[in-house]
């Protein structure tokens, strides 16, 4: 939760949570793949590190955007899902991907 911007302004707090590429990126996924494992995002995102996926995760989960499940005791596994609040930034997703599609 590295990232802080004016926080009397909604977009800057918006952008504390979901303010970077891998953000973006691992929300795309579970709003088009649904519940995920870790692995399943290293896969998909070529290029995110370990560290910073665990990190973005932990972040959401701090932000009540994803929970995880622990599906695997040993070692600890969990699957990743979007909570409601999560399931509210899909306009955001939406607005993005037009746009991209349109001017990308």
């Amino acid at each position: 939760m590295a990232r802080k911007y004016d926080s009397k302004c909604p977009v800057a707090r918006t952008l504390n949570v979901i303010g970077d590429r891998w953000a973006i990126l691992v929300l795309r996924d579970l709003f088009l793949q649904g519940p995920r494992r870790f692995q399943d995002f290293e896969q998909s995102l070529k290029g995110i590190t370990p560290g910073v996926l665990s990190k973005r995760l932990k972040e959401f989960e701090a932000h009540g955007v994803i929970e995880g499940r622990l599906y695997a005791e040993h070692p600890p596994r969990h699957e990743y899902r979007l909570t409601e609040k999560g399931r509210e930034l899909r306009p955001v997703l939406g607005a993005m991907k037009s746009w991209g599609e349109r001017y990308g």
